[in-house]
C-alpha cells in the first residue's frame, strides 16, 4: 500500500497536465508567427468551428488537424510548426502514462484491504475515486492522438526538425541533442534520418549561437564532452578542444549555483589542452559571450541538469 499512496498520486498529476496542456492549446485561437511560443497548442477558429459539427468522427477530425497544421508549417508557419511537433510529443508521452496508470490501476484493485485502519481505508476509497477522473482524462487526451494514423504519429521527429529549422528553440535543442532517437521505434523505419541529422546538425549549431541560445550551448557543453556517446558528438566530430570551446562559453553565461561544477569541468579539461589551443578557446569563448550572447553573465543559461526535450505546453 505505501507504494500505492506514492505513485498513484503521482500519476494523477502527469495525467492532468497533459490533460491541461492538451485542453488549453484546443481552446486557445490561431497565433502568428510571433506569437508561436505562447500559444504553440492553439488551433484555428475555423478548425475548431469544423470539428465541432455533427457527424464527424474523431479520427478524421484529427487526421485533419495534423494535416492542417502540415501543411501550414510546410509553408514556413512557426506557430504551426511548434504546435505540430508538441502535440505529437503529447501523444508521445500519453502512450507512456497510459499504460502507466494501467498498471498502477491494476495494482491498487488488487490490494487487500482487509486489516487495513480506517486511515488506510479512507485513502484506499479516495484512491479509488481518482481513478474514474484519471480515465475520463486520458480518454479526452486520446482523442486528438488516437484518431490520428500511424504515419502521422510516426512524424514527430521531422515535425521537431522543420520546427529546429525554423529556428524554435526548443526544438533546435531537442533536436541536437536527440535527434532521430528521440523516437527510436519510428527511426528503425527511417534510417535515413541519421544523415539528415548528420547534415542539419552545422547550420543549427550556427543559427544558435547567432541567436543567442543557450539551450543550445547547454546540449553542446554535454554532447561533446570526451567519452560522451550520443549522434551529436559523432556529427560534430568532437575533440577536447571543441569541448572547451563551449564549456567556457557556458561559465560565462551560467547562474551562480553552477559556477563551482563549472570551474571544476573547466580545469579537468584544460589539462587536456596544449597552452596554444586553450588560449585559442578561450578567445572564441569571450568573442562569442560578447557578440551573441550579450556579454552579461547570468543572462539566461539553463540549469545544467535541464532536459532539453521537456517542452512548455502552457
Amino acid at each position: 500500500m505505501r507504494s500505492n499512496r506514492l505513485v498513484i498520486p503521482l500519476i494523477v498529476v502527469v495525467l492532468a497536465a497533459l490533460a491541461g496542456a492538451y485542453w488549453l492549446g484546443r481552446s486557445q485561437p490561431h497565433a502568428s508567427q510571433g506569437d508561436a511560443e505562447s500559444s504553440a497548442l492553439a488551433v484555428p477558429a475555423d478548425r475548431r468551428a469544423r470539428s465541432a459539427q455533427p457527424g464527424l468522427r474523431n479520427g478524421s477530425r484529427a487526421r485533419g488537424y495534423f494535416a492542417e497544421l502540415k501543411i501550414a508549417a510546410d509553408g514556413g508557419d512557426l506557430a504551426a510548426s511548434t504546435r505540430l511537433y508538441r502535440n505529437l510529443d503529447l501523444c508521445r508521452r500519453l502512450r507512456s502514462a497510459d499504460w502507466g496508470n494501467a498498471m498502477l490501476t491494476s495494482e491498487l484493485l488488487d490490494t487487500q484491504t482487509r486489516g487495513m485502519s480506517a486511515a488506510q481505508l479512507e485513502n484506499y476509497r479516495a484512491q479509488l475515486d481518482g481513478i474514474e477522473s484519471r480515465r475520463q482524462n486520458a480518454r479526452r487526451m486520446s482523442e486528438l492522438c488516437d484518431g490520428a494514423d500511424a504515419a502521422t504519429l510516426d512524424s514527430l521527429v521531422p515535425s521537431l526538425h522543420q520546427a529546429a529549422q525554423l529556428g524554435e528553440p526548443y526544438a533546435r535543442a531537442c533536436y541536437l541533442a536527440m535527434g532521430p532517437g528521440l523516437d527510436m521505434r519510428a527511426l528503425a523505419r527511417h534510417p535515413e534520418w541519421i544523415d539528415t541529422y548528420r547534415t542539419s546538425v552545422p547550420g543549427m549549431v550556427e543559427a544558435g549561437l547567432a541567436a543567442g541560445d543557450w539551450a543550445m550551448v547547454n546540449v553542446l557543453r554535454t554532447a561533446l564532452q570526451p567519452g560522451a556517446e550520443g549522434l551529436l558528438g559523432g556529427a560534430l566530430d568532437a575533440d577536447p578542444a571543441q569541448h572547451f570551446r563551449y564549456l567556457k562559453l557556458y561559465r560565462l553565461g551560467a547562474g551562480a549555483g553552477d559556477i563551482a561544477v563549472l570551474d571544476q569541468q573547466l580545469a579537468v579539461a584544460a589539462a587536456r589542452l596544449s597552452p596554444q589551443q586553450r588560449a585559442e578557446a578561450e578567445t572564441w569563448a569571450d568573442t562569442t559571450f560578447r557578440r551573441d550572447f550579450g556579454g552579461r553573465p547570468s543572462a539566461g543559461a539553463p540549469g545544467l541538469d535541464r532536459d532539453p526535450c521537456v517542452f512548455p505546453h502552457e
